[in-house]
């Protein structure tokens, strides 16, 4: 017979297996209805203000559980950046921020002027489950041209100044017995943060257009010659 241990450790592996593949789902979606938008503004014609300080605080990634402080992961490259939680359902959620954090990473890898000068950014909003051990199944979508870091908290504590800082709010999700189910009902926000740790552009679910990510990033790096 499995242990508790064992048997948690197995489902959380299909969750994220489960996660992967509602992502493909999605990102199969768009791409099948993409259509060429030539309203977008060229990279560097526009400017993109400071928004707010990108939020610090301290975070996990390493299976020793020694603490890092989050700004570290908003300087000296463009970061994208969104919360996210490896159980989610949602394919207008967590899903979605992967299909496009995807779709920028492959286009990244494929631009010798932006590799090396963009990094990708998850933060779990279930540190209860998503321990660093457990997000060490997704260590692999990092590569040196695109560093894609995976990170937690150690307990709801120390992730809720961060949400607070960056305007996201969080609830458990109940059914209608006002049971728990175990998913958290959240609003998408990706931010792209520039260099200096200035959040300079946040997508909703509405807005998560890879195109438009990309001219915004590409934005951000002609800023900086």
């Amino acid at each position: 017979m499995k242990s508790s241990s064992q048997r948690f450790h197995v489902n959380s592996l299909f969750g994220y297996a489960l996660i992967l593949l509602v992502a493909f789902c999605v990102s199969w979606a768009a791409a099948s209805q993409s259509v060429a938008d030539p309203s977008y503004p060229s990279p560097g014609t526009y400017k993109l203000d400071r928004i707010q300080r990108a939020s610090s605080g301290l975070v996990l990634e390493d299976n020793n559980w020694r603490p890092h402080l989050l700004s570290s992961y908003f300087s000296g490259q463009i970061t994208l950046f969104s919360f996210f939680y490896a159980m989610c359902r949602d394919p207008l959620g967590c899903p979605a921020a992967w299909s496009a954090f995807e779709e920028v990473k492959s286009r990244i890898e494929k631009d010798p002027l932006l590799r090396g000068k963009v990094r990708l950014v998850f933060l779990s909003l279930d540190p209860r489950t998503d321990s660093p051990e457990q997000l060490s199944f997704f260590r692999g979508k990092s590569t040196q041209d695109v560093p894609w870091n995976f990170l937690t908290t150690w307990s709801p504590y120390f992730l809720k100044s961060i949400l607070e800082n960056m305007g996201v709010m969080i609830a458990p999700d109940r059914d209608e017995n006002g049971r728990k189910t175990g998913q958290i009902n959240h609003m998408l926000k990706v931010f792209l943060i520039d260099k200096d740790g200035w959040v300079r552009e946040i997508y909703t679910t509405s807005f998560l257009n890879p195109d438009v990510i990309m001219n915004d990033i590409r934005t951000l790096d002609m800023e900086s010659h």
